[in-house]
């Protein structure tokens, strides 16, 4: 292990476009946000710098093409390779159009705020390329930001293993391990990636660790020479105060954020952390220096959500119910997925008199909060406030409900600031903090919703038929296991896709997965009742599964054609007549079947057992003693498996 502190060169690293978290292409939707109550000391979250997050839209847009034309030209490869039969070369193509496709639509739900949804497309995508470090490590990153600490862990270790001095791997971990509260193999693992490379990323990861153990002057020593290295800028003079003001350290945060502004008074994102900071210090001691801070992001940039926000909290505190409720509606309007915004207005509705109002925007903030534990649990508030005014409108029994949510999430909210149970996202994180400062779950942002919805209805075609292309490969080779797991997937994606059932129940089916093969041949009969084939195959499968009467109906329409070369199926449409309540008719197509296919055990075992249900016992005897001879003769040889 490292010393605690050595002097990493930081210099010659002028590429910063990759500071901060990713965003939206010409927006700047996820930065963090400053919450408070009435009476309450504000929550201050301060944001990561704009300026060098931000990517412009015309540059965004010509990566946009570039990406589509690389997921274009592997599906062309595939088809062009599936076409001359070369099945190697068709499948590495699909595998890498579907693994883009994946990997561009999980950006983009990851900015819409769907972040569960975002980490199922990349654990999805790994199927295909599970050697890929960088797809697992997107995956960590992913799961690590939707709270399942466990799986991001997990997929950190296994890009480690695969790369063991890869320094992307070793900060994620690091940081997964952060968020679990494992804090010496955190700075561990930190260390190790600043070590081997002493880039931005893994240096000021290494002092957010330090500034979360408390141990500022450690944080401060790398500060410093990313400054030497990389320069004097207003960039860096924002990330580093943003580092400080997350950790508590507002003292250290607000001389950052000043001289940010210095240098750049018109940085995106400068006042208002200025603002922030000075919240986060003083509280209410420093509200007019924070609103004038506000008021300046404000004149700066008139579409600042959050500027917005945080006057309308500063003038609700002032009882000033008019002006906050205009400067709420503004941030609103701009930012409609942030359920804060909605839970200020209501407490403003409510205090105006309009309980349906009040109550409309309770429900709203709920429902945008898919983090309960985002803002210290600030959706319990929510719900408290919810369940008084439905018990004021004489609704008891769902006042009653939100009361007791309300009252579960006070309890879950004071064991993790305690420590005494951690959430899975930011309880580890909140247990070492002194002051009531939360990390902000991104909120939804319907705009990115919509987005990514159009993105993914632009792919899906293409990806459910590279999945049914995969996966009728996979059946020809007898690779059964990998041909169901993709046809499922092709499902997924577009489950009306032509011929998807047909090669789907008939995997399944060949693969002896009986339950599996169900559902895809009942709905390509229903389109191709004439289809025999998948009509033998669905009644196969349901006397397998013992579902008699099922298989009778479907077998029904071609009863009729089941002698002869079919003795197999003919025999499972007589037991499962028996077995389903027509005894009579399955025995005659069984004594039939006995004269025609004389040297079957299983025939007259059937015909035993029918006979004995129909109290006809010597009938029963006679055909046991024949099921006997016959199997000694041939050492039990049968048509079928013998049923369950």
């Amino acid at each position: 292990m490292m010393e605690r502190y050595e002097k990493f060169d930081f210099s010659g690293m002028a590429d910063l476009t990759r500071i901060g978290m990713a965003m939206q292409p010409g927006k700047c939707q996820n930065r963090r946000t400053l919450t408070g109550q009435r009476n309450l000391r504000p929550i201050v979250v301060v944001l990561l710098c704009w300026a060098l997050i931000c990517m412009s839209a015309a540059a965004q847009t010509t990566k946009d093409a570039a990406a589509n034309d690389a997921m274009g030209k592997h599906y062309a490869a595939a088809q062009k390779a599936l076409a001359a039969k070369d099945v190697a070369a068709a499948q590495t193509e699909y595998k890498r159009f579907i693994s883009d496709a994946l990997r561009r639509l999980a950006s983009r739900r990851a900015v819409a705020g769907e972040l569960p949804r975002s980490a199922a497309l990349l654990e999805e995508a790994i199927e295909l390329e599970p050697d890929d470090v960088d797809l697992r490590l997107d995956y960590a990153g992913a799961c690590r930001a939707s709270g399942d600490l466990s799986k991001a862990k997990t997929a950190a270790e296994s890009a480690l293993s695969l790369e063991p001095r890869n320094t992307r791997a070793l900060r994620e971990l690091g940081r997964v391990l952060s968020q679990m509260g494992e804090g010496k193999a955190a700075t561990s693992y930190l260390e190790r990636a600043v070590a081997l490379e002493p880039n931005f990323e893994n240096g000021f990861a290494l002092a957010k660790e330090y500034l979360k153990r408390k141990e500022p002057d450690e944080a401060s020593k790398i500060f410093a020479e990313m400054r030497s290295g990389l320069g004097d800028s207003p960039q860096l003079h924002m990330e580093f105060g943003s580092a400080y003001g997350e950790a508590n350290y507002a003292e250290r945060a607000i001389p950052e954020f000043q001289k940010a502004l210095a240098k750049n008074e018109k940085i995106r994102g400068g006042h208002y952390s200025l603002g922030a900071a000075y919240l986060l210090g003083l509280g209410n001691v420093m509200q007019d220096q924070a609103e004038a801070e506000f008021r300046k992001e404000l004149k700066n940039y008139p579409d600042d959500p959050l500027s917005l926000y945080q006057l309308g909290n500063i003038e609700f505190n002032r009882h000033d119910l008019k002006t906050a409720e205009q400067d709420l509606t503004k941030a609103k309007e701009l930012e409609a997925g942030n359920p804060d915004t909605y839970l200020l207005l209501a407490q403003i509705y409510n205090e105006s008199g309009r309980a349906t109002e009040a109550e409309a925007a309770l429900r709203k903030s709920i429902a945008l909060t898919s983090d309960v534990a985002r803002n210290n649990y600030q959706v319990q508030r929510a719900h408290y406030l919810l369940g008084r005014l439905l018990m004021q409108s004489g609704h008891q029994d769902e006042a009653k409900l939100e009361i007791k949510t309300a009252d579960q999430l006070l309890k879950e909210s004071t064991a993790a600031t305690q420590g005494l149970a951690a959430t899975p996202a930011t309880a580890p994180f909140e247990a070492t903090r002194t002051r009531p400062v939360a990390l902000i779950s991104a909120p939804l942002h319907p705009e990115n919703i919509a987005e990514a919805d159009a993105f993914e209805q632009k792919i899906k075609d293409a990806v459910a038929d590279s999945y049914n292309n995969l996966a009728a490969m996979a059946a020809s080779a007898g690779n059964f296991p990998t041909a169901l797991r993709d046809f499922r997937h092709a499902a997924q994606w577009n489950p009306s896709l032509e011929g998807l059932d047909a090669n789907w129940g008939r995997a399944a089916f060949s693969a002896g997965d009986y339950q599996q093969a169900v559902g895809p041949l009942s709905r390509h009969l229903e389109n191709d009742p004439y289809d025999t084939w998948t009509r033998a195959a669905l009644g196969s499968s349901y006397f397998s599964l013992q579902k008699y009467r099922e298989a009778v109906e479907t077998l029904r329409p071609m009863e009729e054609d089941l002698g002869g070369d079919r003795p197999q199926l003919s025999y499972m449409y007589a037991v499962s007549q028996v077995r389903s309540g027509e005894p009579d008719a399955g025995v005659k197509r069984l004594e039939a079947l006995e004269k025609s296919t004389p040297n079957v055990a299983l025939i007259p075992e059937a015909l035993a057992e029918a006979y004995a249900a129909m109290g006809e016992m010597e009938k029963a005897a006679h055909e046991k003693e024949l099921a006997k001879s016959i199997g000694k003769k041939q050492n039990g040889s049968a048509v079928t498996p013998k049923p369950h």
